[in-house]
């Protein structure tokens, strides 16, 4: 740069001393002046016009003008400028590349659209599964290439939900998990899941529950009916009789986890439904749960305190809001001392959700367990549980029962201060004081 820049001086300094020199011979001062400005103007345009020539050319580095000072300096920084946006291009191309194969090796089909909804990318796997054309799709509206409902709900504004399950449109075999992303300034990808194995496998599992459940029931109330008989039975010796007792009593317990299976395998078949049940009264029914609660716990000594708000009537099956009570009460009366308080409260609670509070004053339930309380069979303290006699699918049905109706099913507890178990539906299935 320095040379550059000391040759362009020397230039300048050439030209001065040839004005002095060419005018002290001549005596002609103004004629030098303004012949050696022409003639330094005259190179400098020559200058300029090869060099405009290499920049219209593509300035390539092999025909870059022959040039001096200034000239060769600017020269050099052009031909740095584009090496540099060469090896960026490369740079960025690499990553298009990488970025590519990384899409066209994700297991899941993938959409992007632009904020118009418009196809701009998909991969083979979107071909496969969702029938895009990438050629000829490429620009269109997703909605105009998949034909669905359910897809226009999912690209919906922000507050749409981003998630659906749908039938394939090119295989009515396969079922499909659609997830909406939204990424930069308003583009979406979308990706589609295939969980057809896993819903065969959910399927295969409850026809397994199922009709293992109705196969055993049959032999199992004989052997209890057996097993009662020979407990009656006078003739028995009486080393017999605890061990008919035991064997009928776990035989009885046996009978309530099939029925609780069966109630379980009905409860996963019916799924969500925003309106199915009927109107319930369902401070009559509670009341009804309780009185049976207090005439089957007089030898443990349980008492209840009660809180109903009369008029506050929901919708739902009946079997199931019997089935929610009678296993929230019984969790609590299990788990809880002889001569304890069991609290029932049924009110209208915040966001106008309907909401049923159990609480009992028993050992509670350390943090690290309670979102695992409504897993089948699940049990915290497996001693105990047997000794109680629970079947440990109560709060999986109470879940499933509040998941098909648009519930939900809040725990709370703290050792040895006590849980409080929370069923609250949802204002569409409220009716108060009628209405």
């Amino acid at each position: 740069m320095n040379n550059a820049w000391s040759t362009e001086i020397t230039r300048l300094l050439f030209l001065l001393v040839s004005i002095v020199v060419f005018g002290f011979v001549s005596s002609y001062w103004l004629l030098s002046i303004i012949l050696h400005f022409v003639m330094y103007i005259t190179w400098v345009m020559l200058q300029l016009g090869r060099f405009e020539r290499w920049i219209r050319n593509g300035a390539h580095s092999l025909h870059a003008p022959d040039t001096s000072g200034i000239w060769a300096l600017i020269v050099q920084h052009i031909y740095r400028t584009q090496k540099k946006n060469k090896d960026r291009k490369q740079s960025l191309s690499n990553l298009a590349k990488r970025y590519q194969a990384i899409m066209k090796a994700l297991p899941d089909a993938t959409i992007v659209l632009n904020e118009h909804l418009e196809i701009e990318w998909a991969n083979q796997i979107a071909v496969d599964v969702l029938g895009v054309d990438i050629e000829r799709d490429t620009g269109h509206r997703v909605d105009n290439i998949i034909r669905a409902l359910s897809i226009q709900e999912l690209l919906k504004g922000e507050d749409a939900k981003n998630e659906i399950e749908f039938v394939s449109p090119i295989d009515e075999h396969k079922t499909l998990i659609l997830s909406k992303v939204r990424f930069g300034e308003s583009q979406i990808l979308l990706t589609a899941r295939d969980i057809s194995q896993r819903i065969a496998l959910q399927k295969m599992r409850k026809a397994f529950i199922a009709n293992a459940s109705h196969e055993l029931r049959t032999p199992l109330t004989v052997i209890s009916g057996y097993l009662e008989m020979l407990n009656d039975d006078d003739q028995l010796p009486s080393s017999m009789k605890n061990l008919m007792s035991n064997a009928h009593l776990q035989a009885v317990r046996m009978d309530r986890i099939l029925n609780d299976l069966l109630v379980l395998s009905k409860l996963e078949e019916k799924g969500f439904s925003e309106d199915r049940g009927e109107k319930l009264d369902a401070a009559n029914l509670l009341k009804q749960v309780v009185a049976d609660f207090e005439k089957i716990s007089v030898k443990k000594s349980h008492s209840f305190e009660i809180n109903i708000e009369e008029g506050l009537d929901i919708i739902l099956i009946e079997r199931e809001f019997i089935s929610l009570c009678q296993n929230l009460l019984g969790n609590a009366i299990k788990y809880s001392a002889d001569g304890s308080m069991i609290k029932l409260c049924w009110q209208l609670g915040k966001d106008n959700h309907a909401c049923l509070r159990v609480s009992d004053s028993g050992e509670g339930i350390a943090p690290e367990h309670l979102s695992r309380l409504t897993e089948r069979f699940y049990r915290i303290n497996v001693n105990r549980s047997r000794k109680v006699g629970g079947t440990g699918l109560g709060l999986s049905i109470v879940k499933h029962i509040m998941d098909n109706c648009g519930g939900y099913l809040d725990i709370k507890s703290e050792l040895n201060v006590g849980s409080t178990f929370m069923a609250c539906f949802p204002e569409n299935r409220i009716f108060k004081n009628g209405r």
